[in-house]
């Protein structure tokens, strides 16, 4: 015991003035502390790591959730297509780190009118892809051009093709900073050089090896080899990066229906695995990159459907894989193969 003035202070007595500083201080902190930003997700169990997210367009909320990209830190870059944004995540976490895009509608009310002078707006953007110079490269769809911005989500440049890209889907950059573009529309793949140039172009409509039916997700392997889905011929494409077909194969769960039909592509370089997403069959389908189907992932730990409208698809270093759900506007972290 303590003796303060005529008063013995017990150690009963010292915890509980203890106590009550604590609960002070914790009330002075929730009444002018910062308050958090938002967090998307908590994290899961088994093949699940963590989800989060639900359907709006506050922050840490989506709408139809489109591209996904992963950077060498963990950050993670979501395509909030609908909200005509990106939203960055800390990949640790998933606390939101920045927002960048907004929707800028100066073309008299059409959406598709939105005019190009508008740097660092976006109009339903769709594929991501992170440059080695960790840029983050956008398809902005519907202004028909690739916009790029810094990692924290400062605009620096914008790109497109000399005769007009028509609703490009997807993207992906090599180690050397080429960029391939799916100019869906087109029924194209467009190479373009670090600075912008148009390199080469290939593909028309049709089905033969070579051409395209609005093809939409791409991947580069380690060899610089180029993995095309081919929609609507229900099939993926290999070209080297000269644009030469080298094979191909056939994707049985991809349907000819046109909503939510938008299957992209992710390559775990390091193990060798091409992974697929089947909006319609609310599917991800994971290949060896001979085209041997490996496994597919659609149900949960108790078997129900995991996935409403997958469409997006990263993989990180460590080989998780994230996909986007655009029908629940959730983003799932899950176990790769």
């Amino acid at each position: 015991m303590l003796k303060i003035g005529d008063r013995m202070v017990t150690t009963k007595d010292l915890i509980l003035v203890g106590v009550l500083i604590l609960v002070a201080i914790a009330a002075i902190w929730a009444m002018v502390g910062s308050k958090p930003k938002p967090v998307i997700g908590m994290p899961g169990t088994g093949m699940v790591l963590m989800q989060g997210g639900q359907p709006g367009s506050g922050l840490g909320q989506f709408s139809y959730p489109r591209g996904i990209a992963v950077n060498n830190k963990g950050e993670v870059y979501v395509a909030d297509s609908k909200n005509h944004r990106v939203q960055r995540f800390n990949g640790k976490d998933w606390q939101l780190m920045s927002d960048f895009g907004g929707f800028a509608n100066v073309g008299g009310g059409d959406v598709k009118k939105l005019v190009a002078d508008s740097p660092g707006k976006l109009n339903e953007p769709n594929g991501l892809s992170i440059g080695p110079d960790d840029n983050v490269y956008v398809i902005d769809t519907w202004n028909g051009r690739v916009q790029t911005f810094t990692s924290r989500g400062s605009h620096k440049q914008t790109f497109a093709v000399d005769d007009g890209f028509f609703g490009p889907r997807e993207i992906v950059t090599d180690a050397n900073g080429f960029f391939y573009v799916a100019d869906t529309g087109k029924h194209r793949i467009v190479k373009f050089d670090s600075k912008g140039q148009k390199v080469r172009v290939w593909g028309n409509k049709g089905d033969k090896p070579g051409e395209f039916n609005e093809p939409i997700g791409l991947a580069l392997d380690q060899a610089g080899n180029l993995y095309v889905a081919d929609r609507l011929n229900f099939r993926i494409q290999v070209f080297n990066a000269d644009g030469i077909f080298v094979k191909q194969w056939a994707v049985k769960g991809w349907s000819k229906e046109q909503i939510d039909m938008e299957p992209h592509l992710a390559l775990d370089q390091i193990k060798g695995l091409l992974y697929a997403t089947d909006g319609r069959g609310k599917a991800v389908y994971c290949y060896k990159l001979d085209g041997t189907l490996v496994s597919t992932i659609a149900k949960d730990a108790q078997g129900n459907n995991l996935f409403s409208v997958p469409l997006g698809i990263a993989v990180d270093k460590e080989g998780n894989v994230y996909v986007t759900d655009a029908g629940a506007g959730k983003i799932y972290k899950i176990k790769g193969q």
